[in-house]
């Protein structure tokens, strides 16, 4: 969030600062709400798991919930960087290919909605 900020701020489009114009403005706040409820999600299973009792279903939630939303808020971040966005030096990039492992690392995602789902 914060690179994507810095560089709405210091982008022009049409002759003024990106981060003026309301739809980068409501797409930052989006982002940054998204964030927030993964922060929010991530720290309630971090302090079950540290008393004992943080359930696979959770977890499981989780893994999935957080992974695709945090490759949801850079997909939309490196969106405002335009172009630059696909340069490696530029920061999101670099955030932008190391988000996309976490869908599947140890475990895809759709078997994490598995996993929820058979709870149900």
């Amino acid at each position: 969030m914060a690179v994507t900020i810095d560089c709405t701020k210091e982008r022009q489009a049409f002759g003024r600062p990106l981060f003026s114009l309301q739809n980068t403005r409501f797409e930052l706040a989006e982002c940054a709400t998204i964030a927030r409820v993964n922060g929010v999600f991530l720290d309630d299973c971090i302090e079950r798991h540290l008393r004992g009792q943080l359930d696979a279903t959770t977890a499981s939630r989780a893994r999935y919930w957080i992974t695709d939303r945090t490759g949801e808020v850079v997909d939309r971040c490196q969106q405002l960087f335009g172009g630059y966005g696909y340069c490696l030096e530029y920061p999101i990039a670099g955030m932008y290919a190391d988000n996309l492992v976490l869908r599947f690392l140890a475990r895809a995602n759709e078997v994490m909605k598995e996993l929820v789902a058979r709870s149900l």
